[in-house]
């Protein structure tokens, strides 16, 4: 449960496996120009990559603590329309199976952001995740086994 996703509207869009993709409304992320605020469209993506790396931990039954480490966005240009924010496990690199040997992960991804269907915005992140407690439950970095 990430509070800032509520405020902001975020949804899921969709999950194939491959893709994670969500999305936001354009009420109440927009700036003064109409177009979306900066900072919503990093918090965004932000949360594109958690939730990849949160999705790809519970499809290997492994617990732990995400924390973004290291990231930054580059702007093409001003988005507008309804956003929507792509990780896709192609421009993901990383080894999560450390953590089901006690040690941390690094996981290193690309989230790109589009409005009205053109990309506006690439995100660059390093996640770090830190080995699950033994026998919590996953929303507290957990694995979940007795």
């Amino acid at each position: 449960h990430i509070p800032l996703s509520e405020k902001m509207g975020v949804r899921i869009q969709q999950y194939t496996g491959q893709k994670f993709i969500t999305t936001m409304p354009e009420t109440g992320n927009q700036n003064p120009h109409h177009t979306l605020f900066a900072g919503s469209l990093f918090s965004l993506a932000t949360l594109t990559g958690w939730g990849l790396i949160w999705l790809m931990l519970r499809e290997r039954h492994l617990g732990g603590t995400i924390i973004l480490a290291d990231a930054h966005i580059r702007y093409s240009k001003p988005i507008s329309g309804k956003p929507h924010a792509v990780a896709d496990l192609g421009a993901l690199s990383g080894d999560l199976d450390r953590l089901a040997r006690g040690r941390k992960a690094r996981v290193q991804m690309q989230v790109e952001i589009f409005g009205d269907e053109t990309p506006g915005a690439v995100f660059e992140g390093t996640y770090i995740v830190l080995p699950a407690k033994p026998f919590g439950p996953y929303e507290e970095g957990g694995n979940e086994e007795e």
